[in-house]
């Protein structure tokens, strides 16, 4: 029984340690989020981290389209807009959306895909 407590946690750690997110906060800290976004913490988000190998942080958020009232894609890019970040580049395929915002040396890279119903914004940062 000892045992198997043990290998459930070594196995169950790494998503429960995988959200690196500050309360109350998005973007490593960097903006309130004040639209009230919703972590994702799971296997997705491991899937994200691991493909963005080389940067500093990222998190990773649900996001609704097309509701009132719930958070939007647009609300997340705005917000690194007023942050004093500039768009340098984008590029949209049929699944997904990527877009790289750069202030000085530091640069935050946003991605908006569609994981089965679910659709997300991944933020990465340097």
């Amino acid at each position: 029984m000892k045992t198997l407590s043990v290998l459930a946690a070594l196995t169950l750690t790494p998503f429960a340690l995988a959200c690196p997110v500050k309360q109350g906060y998005v973007a490593n800290g960097l903006f309130k989020n004040t639209a009230g976004a919703k972590p994702i913490c799971g296997p997705l988000y491991q899937t994200f981290r691991f493909s963005m190998a080389g940067v500093k942080w990222t998190e990773m958020y649900e996001v609704k389209a097309g509701r009132v009232g719930q958070l939007r894609t647009s609300d997340f890019l705005a917000l690194i807009r007023r942050g004093r970040y500039r768009l340098v580049k984008q590029s949209k395929t049929v699944r997904s959306q990527v877009y790289l915002f750069e202030r000085g040396s530091h640069s935050i890279t946003v991605v908006v895909g569609v994981s089965g119903g679910a659709q997300y914004i991944g933020l990465a940062g340097q």
